[in-house]
């Protein structure tokens, strides 16, 4: 499977259902946020730049997630959070998919994951100052 295909599975990026309990509408929004920097990946692979439409999706995706940080209870370990609930509801969308033949991407999943909390940490960081 080459790095675009792989992509592909997590290009989805319909918007998060709302879900009870912060835990699962934390994994919802890291699903849309994968797939928002996924399709931002195929854009640039494709056709060298972003689209106007790809950087407002991406840019929701993430501020969806700090906000989701910020609302979060003080006990609540975010980011370990963004990587259970995030793999858990990637590999189900992954089950339904057509491609559920092939193994989940486990790799690029927490590679784009572990960008995705450096982002968010940097918006919060930014925030702070």
């Amino acid at each position: 499977m080459n790095g675009s295909a792989a992509l592909q599975v997590f290009a989805e990026t319909s918007e998060p259902a709302p879900s009870e309990g912060i835990a699962l509408e934390i994994g919802a929004a890291t699903v849309f946020a994968i797939g928002a920097m996924s399709r931002g990946l195929v854009e640039f692979w494709e056709a060298g730049r972003l689209s106007p439409e790809g950087k407002l999706l991406g840019g929701e995706a993430v501020a969806r997630l700090f906000e989701l940080q910020q609302a979060a209870p003080g006990g609540l370990d975010f980011a370990s959070t963004v990587r259970i609930e995030g793999m858990k509801a990637l590999r189900a969308r992954h089950a339904a998919s057509p491609d559920r033949a092939v193994d989940f991407p486990e790799v690029p999943a927490n590679e784009i994951i572990d960008e995705l909390l450096a982002i968010v940490d940097q918006v919060a960081v930014a925030m702070a100052n």
